[in-house]
């Protein structure tokens, strides 16, 4: 029999279950990011990929930090070795883990002629700046550590500085600090204002003729801004970003319930395991082709490597959830700082409460 309680909680992941739809689109739009990267780099055609990575650059990793902070009020007030624990040490595993793994397929084949000072030097410089995805995780870590010391200072105060950072575009030459004012405004804005986000995803599905009548609009307009260059200017990619983020609440929302959207959802809810086994694979595909010679049709080429770039990560997480090689996707007890709990780790969406 369920109870009153664990009903309520079922109630309320249906309701919210947008939010897995939304990290969906956010992990594929950041594997079509690292494709269009990985084909410039070899210097191939990335055919639609270049307008769509344009497309999608005001609002792609504004909406990951801010649907990472949506949640932040159920566990901020945790005692600290908790807190550190889920919001650190988690974050902390695996980037050491796949800057070792990524080393590896970089430079492990340079080995002799590097030598052991060199290679040990360049992985340091790795773990000080994350290479590829992996500074996403850096920068969700030292936010979570940051706002739960601040956690006193009126938010809007927090708000207009973290807005003054974005804007001014200061460049410090210090990795962590200059990519931490990059998006700490967003990641702010779904921590403070996350009432209002879910409000928005509850408007879309009580007005939805009227909310897909918006989305076009809005595409239509996006794009004008992107083209023009207009998004250049930091005030305006700051408002098409908040914008962006409001049309991909309500698009989640519209579709949450459709069959064919559980794919995304599906993806959402296991976003750090595309997040962190896309890359290797999609480097590797990308190589192969270059050195195949061959001539596929450019755009036929760039969706087939985001399909099969995904589709390697879930297939890697199929061949190592049941064995030794689970370390990849799920932190181990010894890298904890409390006790392990029963948990799904690989189903935890990207900045949601960690087990």
């Amino acid at each position: 029999m369920t109870s009153r309680k664990s009903g309520g909680l079922q109630r309320e992941a249906s309701r919210h279950g947008w939010v897995d739809v939304a990290k969906g689109l956010c992990i594929v739009a950041v594997v079509c990011l690292y494709t269009f990267n990985a084909l410039v780099d070899n210097q191939i055609d990335p055919g639609w990929l270049s307008t769509w990575t344009a497309f999608a650059k005001p609002f792609r990793m504004p909406d990951f930090f801010l649907i990472s902070g949506l949640f932040l009020s159920r566990v901020i007030d945790r005692p600290w070795r908790s807190y550190l624990d889920t919001k650190v040490v988690h974050y902390l595993y695996f980037i050491v883990l796949w800057s070792l793994l990524i080393f590896l397929w970089t430079w492990g084949p340079r080995f002799g002629e590097l030598g052991v000072f060199r290679s040990v030097k360049l992985f340091a410089y790795l773990l000080y700046r994350p290479d590829a995805m992996l500074w996403f995780l850096q920068t969700l870590s030292l936010y979570f550590v940051v706002t739960r010391l601040l956690r006193a200072v009126p938010p809007l105060l927090m708000l207009a500085v973290a807005l003054a950072m974005r804007v001014s575009e200061y460049h410090s030459g210090i990795y962590p600090l200059d990519w931490f004012g990059e998006f700490y405004f967003f990641f702010l804005c779904g921590h403070c204002f996350a009432q209002r986000w879910f409000a928005i995803a509850d408007w879309a599905t009580s007005h939805r003729r009227l909310a897909w009548l918006a989305l076009p609009v809005w595409a239509v307009a996006n794009q004008w801004l992107v083209a023009s260059g207009m998004t250049k200017q930091p005030l305006v990619l700051v408002a098409t970003g908040m914008v962006g983020i409001v049309a991909v609440i309500a698009f989640s929302a519209l579709v949450s319930g459709q069959r064919w959207a559980q794919l995304l959802r599906y993806l959402g809810q296991r976003s750090i395991v595309v997040y962190l086994g896309f890359y290797l694979p999609l480097q590797a595909m990308v190589l192969a082709y270059g050195r195949s010679g061959a001539a596929w049709n450019v755009h036929l080429l760039g969706a087939l490597l985001v399909i099969a770039s995904i589709g390697a990560a879930m297939v890697l997480l199929a061949m190592t959830r049941h064995n030794a090689g689970r370390f990849l996707f799920e932190r181990p007890a010894w890298c904890r700082l409390t006790a392990a709990r029963p948990s799904r780790p690989v189903v935890a969406p990207l900045g949601t409460p960690a087990p």
